[in-house]
């Protein structure tokens, strides 16, 4: 516990410390995956650090002093690289294989380091609290190394090395957390953030962002059915989101951002297919990516060999802008089945959790929803910052139910 009087602070335990000592590392590694792209030094640093600091809590807290203990979440994706790894026997090109195995395995750590330490609702909370701290790091970032004058010229965030779709995606998860902060946990400060990140997600362009940043609202919204007036908050929710949309057409700053991109996406799907290139590029990758599943419907052509089969074919190098047909490509039915069946886990027990009354469940069933939905139009089984918020929402699941279980028992007692 940290306390302040009579002008002195005080850490009254050692484990307060490594607390501290932790949220500060991994802070630092969220900065190094959303916002820092052009500083390789503290993306590695920062790896290696937070390992070091989660096994000596670990150790500390006596985690390890009788068996070491390997979540569920550990053995899903970590079956998954060694899928991706044996894959390299069949692939067409043998060493493309092991091109994502890196940052595969750094995810497998990185998570295994969140699991490790979030034990408690409070510790949850505060990776919440530190994501959203590190997004309004990168939107100060991005501002300041922007000049005025291009704000409004589509695809903010380009200074930070990492692809907008990325910056997008960071920035809608950020809207999402704040949201949740606000509505669900009554930190009404909170509600400027999220009009501030929501802002950030429409200025980078992308669709992704700005359809994530109003469902992931919406969702919340919806599933928090015990919550007073709840109609009334409903109407609210889609009445503010339907202004979103018409200031996006009515304001010639906005609308050349990103509405003259929701207009091309609605002539290509209902009229003219030539209308987005974007859309029809993406849409060739895809359909490429079937044809090379049908050839390999159980094992694939190997892990990140969908790049160099395309480019027999037509010369272009591209991953498939689709997370299931980049799998289904690489890795065959088998590969599908073992990735999504977790998704799909995680996703029923927080649906089931809602029911329960869970507030957790409410903002981490909306994220795994988005994902699944989104997954469609890009590629997450290698990016930190997705899985990340996976690995919360798996922790997320387990203390529920933990809380749930003793409950239950209590009652039992009781009677």
């Amino acid at each position: 516990m940290v306390t302040y009087k009579e002008g002195i602070l005080k850490l009254n335990s050692q484990t307060d410390i490594l607390d501290i000592v932790w949220n500060v590392c991994f802070f630092m590694r969220l900065l190094s995956i959303v916002c820092f792209g052009n500083v390789p030094s503290l993306y590695y640093a920062s790896f290696f650090i937070l390992l070091g600091v989660s096994l000596a809590e670990a150790i500390v807290k006596g985690k390890f002093s009788t068996k070491i203990f390997v979540p569920l979440h550990t053995i899903w994706y970590g079956l998954f690289i060694v899928l991706g790894v044996v894959s390299s026997i069949w692939a067409d090109v043998f060493s493309r294989s092991f091109g994502p195995i890196s940052k595969m395995i750094q995810i497998l750590v990185v998570s295994y380091c969140l699991i490790i330490h979030i034990d408690s609702y409070e510790k949850l909370e505060s990776y919440i609290t530190s994501s959203i701290i590190a997004s309004f790091v990168l939107v100060v970032y991005i501002f300041a190394l922007t000049p005025s004058s291009m704000w409004f010229s589509g695809f903010l965030g380009s200074v930070t090395s990492y692809n907008t779709n990325d910056i997008g995606c960071a920035v809608s998860i950020a809207v999402i957390f704040s949201y949740y902060k606000a509505f669900i946990k009554h930190k009404k400060y909170m509600y400027a953030l999220c009009a501030i990140f929501f802002f950030v997600a429409i200025l980078t362009s992308s669709r992704k962002a700005l359809f994530m940043s109003v469902l992931g609202i919406v969702m919340i919204t919806m599933f928090n059915f015990r919550a007073k007036n709840y109609v009334l908050r409903l109407m609210v929710v889609f009445a503010l989101m339907a202004l979103v949309i018409l200031m996006i057409y009515e304001i010639p700053a906005l609308y050349n951002t990103v509405g003259v991109r929701l207009d091309s996406i609605i002539e290509y799907i209902m009229e003219d297919k030539s209308a987005d290139s974007s859309m029809a590029i993406r849409q060739y990758f895809i359909d490429m990516a079937k044809m090379f599943y049908y050839e390999n419907p159980v094992f694939g052509i190997g892990l990140n060999n969908f790049a160099y089969r395309l480019s027999l074919y037509d010369g272009m190098v591209s991953y498939a802008h689709n997370n299931y047909c980049e799998i289904a490509a690489d890795l065959g039915t088998i590969g599908l089945i073992m990735y999504y069946w977790f998704y799909l886990y995680i996703a029923i027990k927080l649906v089931a959790q809602i029911i329960n009354g869970h507030k957790t469940a409410l903002v981490f069933s909306a994220m795994m929803l988005l994902f699944l939905i989104f997954e469609y139009g890009m590629v997450n089984y290698y990016k930190e910052q997705v899985h990340i918020v996976i690995t919360a929402a798996f922790i997320a699941i387990c203390l529920n139910d933990k809380a749930h279980n003793e409950k239950s028992n209590l009652t039992e007692l009781q009677l």
